[in-house]
């Protein structure tokens, strides 16, 4: 008996450490693509850790899951309802921008600076600007969602138990690398309040996913909350 409680308590500390790494390498993934493309304006190579980390991002957890952890493929299908709940808060995120952006507008961010910034990618042409917005709303925040919510948020869960601090800790790493990029673009009064939003909604987005445990519960509210961040920006950058 005595040699199977050690045994139980062995694999849990395994089946933590495995948690702790893979978390470890799944976070910092996010910065690394951040600081080099921005910090080091290091050209091609910055293309290339681009490249390099959206596969290591999406591909990462995947593998970690299914082949070091040997988990069951899910797609992640909502069985606990919350369709409402997610649409109400993903509702109320979206009237909180549009008012946060009547109210303090051009503190955040000058039309001509992000103008200036999207041109240098060809997001001025009006359809270009449409597609990436597509594409943002429903393939980028769906891989979001995948990474941050339930592989990260996960993770925490399984190391620190609860749901606060999952919640908490999951959107800090969620704001990080969001609060380096926007360092580049926006002053130190801007970057702090829209960190301050990307952080609130990350929390959001953390605790509909351990409420509902469903990706897709969670990126309703984020895909809202997006559409009012694009909606603002094409006002600013192409106009209605």
């Amino acid at each position: 008996m005595v040699f199977e409680e050690e045994s139980d308590v062995t694999d849990v500390s395994t089946n933590n450490n495995l948690a702790l790494l893979g978390l470890i390498l799944v976070a910092i993934a996010p910065s690394v693509s951040v600081i080099t493309g921005f910090a080091f304006k290091a050209g091609l190579l910055a293309i290339f850790v681009f490249i390099f980390t959206k596969i290591w991002i999406f591909g990462l957890p995947a593998f970690w899951y299914l082949r070091i952890e040997k988990g069951e493929k899910s797609l992640s299908l909502p069985k606990n309802g919350g369709w409402k709940v997610s649409v109400i808060m993903g509702v109320g995120m979206l009237i909180v921008i549009f008012i946060a952006y009547f109210l303090l507008g051009d503190k955040l961010l000058k039309a001509d600076d992000l103008t200036e910034i999207l041109d240098t990618v060809g997001l001025t042409v009006a359809w270009k600007f449409a597609l990436a917005i597509l594409f943002w709303v429903f393939i980028n925040s769906v891989l979001e969602e995948y990474v941050f919510r339930w592989f990260i948020t996960s993770k925490i869960e399984q190391l620190v138990g609860g749901v606060w601090v999952p919640v908490f800790l999951s959107a800090g790493i969620f704001t990080i690398h969001h609060t380096i990029a926007l360092a580049y673009f926006i002053d130190p009064l801007g970057n702090l309040l829209a960190s301050l939003g990307v952080f609130i909604g990350g929390a959001i987005f953390s605790w509909l996913y351990m409420t509902y445990r469903s990706i897709w519960i969670a990126w309703i509210a984020h895909a809202i909350a997006d559409i009012a961040i694009f909606v603002i920006g094409w006002k600013m950058v192409i106009g209605f």
